[in-house]
């Protein structure tokens, strides 16, 4: 690069469709568009360098007036980025804000960006946890300790990336995010958004954890119909929720005399009372002597006042975890396979989600796999049952380890006490990435473990190798007729209305 020019080499592995590389063209597939990072960064930098020159161009002592007071520096930078660009000024606003928040609010994170760390949508992620604060020591130093925790993180996606720099935002400005919580409280709304001629979406913003338990409630309530009913997890949901507030019985759809369903409002309650919420935090932020965050179970890291008013809600219930107890013990002595109730804890806080990279699954929705796999013949040989071999994985991805040929995974603790999962892929691309919440709990790396090497791992276990009911060109072809068919019916509905033929 230049002062006039950008040269962009992209190596291209096999370009003339060569299969001796797999690993490569799947790393050229995944992540060749590394360069688009770079080239945002700079039309950013010139974005803020056209800005910068209108600011120095304003004279010292000149009085405001109401045209100048409209038409700023970042309208007319805009407006003329509009004209260029063809775009209109409100989104050409957006844009110069960003140029802003990447040159001068958060350079740190905007150099990621740069060196290809962040994809533009995770930068634009990162942006909108860092909008709100507004204190200028306090942001230099939340974009420091974020552009660190990222650029150490390994493999990134967009929620680890929100995750990462959420935490770092309700440690180190408490009190900017009190402001946010307590501004959220007066945002709660209900929306509808017409989607087409027939349906309309709902929105219901409400309190984090309100609306996790709202979830986990409609999947228990779903969980009832029979295996025979033909509507997809996402439409049973949406019927149970408008089931709910119209206040009408949620029912099975499979139309057979043998249906097994279950649910009855004794059913449905049965079900929800095992609803569990998981929140870890440390003890301290709780009894109010500290502002480290915690983290919600399926949200995400939540403030240190949010979590004193969760703790107070009559329904919860605080539970001691002593890391020092698995000084002592990790498995649980009846059966060695499974870990104790401190482990299997410690390990689902430490990940927060499922440990496969690009995966966001809720830990505590995961299984607990032993990396290295567990021998049930002779436990002492085999992969231990240890927070060091231990790592959730959402029940697809811990197929994907178990049944699919050519998979790979490994754990390892490093000299600093961080927890790190490998992944590497049939063809041969290793990823590797950090355990989301080691902010969270850092001591537990630290923890001597008190088991061998594994000598002779056994099979891996994950239950029955899954059936898939039918083949994807299958599916396709199910979901054209069943769509050819509402089309039909809809044509029909239309012309006894009408009284005109559909055609």
């Amino acid at each position: 690069m230049n002062n006039d020019e950008i040269v962009i080499r992209i190596p291209c592995p096999a370009p003339d469709g060569s299969t001796d590389n797999l690993a490569g063209l799947i790393g050229f597939a995944a992540r060749a568009d590394g360069y688009q990072g770079l080239v945002l960064w700079l039309q950013y930098q010139a974005m803020h360098t056209v800005l910068q020159a209108k600011l120095d161009a304003i004279p010292s002592g000149r009085e405001r007036d109401a045209c100048t007071s409209i038409f700023d520096p970042v309208c007319q930078t805009a407006a003329s980025y509009a004209v260029v660009a063809g775009v209109r000024q409100f989104t050409a606003e957006r844009f110069v804000d960003r140029s802003i928040s990447c040159m001068a609010r958060v350079p740190a994170i905007g150099l990621l960006l740069r060196d290809g760390v962040l994809s533009p949508y995770q930068f634009h992620g990162a942006l909108v946890q860092v909008a709100l604060v507004d204190d200028g020591p306090v942001l230099e130093e939340i974009d420091v300790e974020a552009a660190r925790r990222l650029r150490a993180g390994g493999a990134l996606s967009l929620s680890r990336v929100t995750s990462i720099v959420s935490a770092v935002v309700a440690k180190l400005d408490p009190d900017g995010a009190k402001r946010t919580r307590d501004a959220a409280k007066t945002g709660k709304r209900v929306v509808a958004n017409p989607v087409d001629s027939e349906l309309t979406e709902l929105i219901v913003t409400a309190d984090s954890a309100d609306v996790a338990l709202s979830m986990k409630v409609l999947d228990t309530l779903i969980s009832g119909v029979c295996a025979h009913d033909p509507r997809s997890k996402q439409v049973r949901r949406a019927d149970a929720a408008m089931n709910r507030i119209n206040g009408t019985p949620f029912e099975c759809r499979c139309g057979r005399d043998d249906c097994t369903s279950e649910l009855t409002d004794a059913d449905a309650a049965a079900r929800a009372a095992s609803i569990v919420l998981h929140v870890v935090a440390r003890r301290e932020s709780l009894t109010g002597d500290s502002d480290d965050p915690g983290f919600l179970d399926g949200h995400g890291p939540v403030s240190a006042a949010q979590l004193r008013e969760m703790a107070t809600r009559p329904d919860a219930i605080v539970r001691d975890l002593d890391l020092d107890e698995l000084i002592d013990r990790t498995a649980q002595d009846a059966d060695p396979h499974r870990p104790t109730t401190t482990c299997d804890v410690a390990v689902r806080g430490l990940f927060g989600q499922c440990s496969w990279p690009g995966c966001d699954r809720p830990a505590f929705e995961s299984d607990l796999d032993h990396v290295c796999e567990f021998n049930h013949e002779s436990p002492e040989a085999g992969g231990p049952t240890c927070f060091c071999n231990l790592a959730p994985k959402c029940r697809f991805h811990h197929n994907v380890k178990t049944h699919a040929e050519g998979w790979l995974d490994d754990q390892i603790v490093d000299a600093n006490g961080d927890i790190w999962t490998e992944v590497t892929t049939p063809e041969g691309y290793t990823v590797r990435s950090k355990a989301l919440n080691s902010w969270l709990l850092p001591e537990l790396g630290h923890i001597s473990c008190r088991h061998g090497p594994a000598i002779a791992p056994g099979e891996p276990t994950c239950g029955t190798e899954p059936q898939r009911p039918i083949t994807r060109l299958q599916a396709k072809h199910r979901y054209r007729m069943a769509m050819r068919a509402a089309n039909r019916r809809a044509r029909e509905a239309q012309y006894e209305e009408d009284g005109e033929p559909p055609f």
